[in-house]
């Protein structure tokens, strides 16, 4: 089903859109060209989480002049509730993390001929970004 935008949030909608995609874009250009510069790779990080939410804010301009409901708040189901698994596999992932890390770095002392410890990071630091995404996501919905 197509969606249509109403003719008085056209503007808006596709400014926003346009600053998100310049947000991403200079983003992702800062983390190609500056791999090593943790300072802005955080800013790009920043960034980035700035285009996501300038994303649901057009988004919600949509809905509001549809008629749409945006957000629906029920008692039973509180907004910003985190269900335990998520912040146990969080804190299962950092903790995870922090073990694959340390073991990349007694790996580079012996001379660094194991690939597995950089595969073994590179999975549990995935884990901890959607993990900590979806806690976010709750936490500000």
């Amino acid at each position: 089903m197509p969606v249509t935008i109403p003719p008085e949030v056209r503007g808006k909608f596709y400014t926003l859109r346009a600053l998100a995609i310049a947000l991403s874009a200079f983003a992702v250009f800062v983390f190609v060209m500056r791999p090593h510069a943790f300072g802005l790779r955080a800013l790009a990080l920043l960034g980035i989480f700035v285009g996501l939410w300038l994303v649901r804010r057009s988004n919600a301009y949509v809905w509001r002049a549809q008629g749409q409901v945006v957000i629906e708040r029920s008692p039973t189901n509180p907004v910003g509730r985190v269900e335990p698994l998520a912040w146990t596999l969080m804190a299962a992932s950092l903790l995870a993390c922090g073990a694959t890390y340390f073991l990349m770095h007694l790996d580079a002392l012996h001379g660094g001929n194991e690939a597995w410890p950089a595969y073994a990071f590179g999975a549990a630091a995935l884990v901890f970004a959607a993990a900590s995404g979806y806690v976010v996501m709750k936490l500000f919905q």
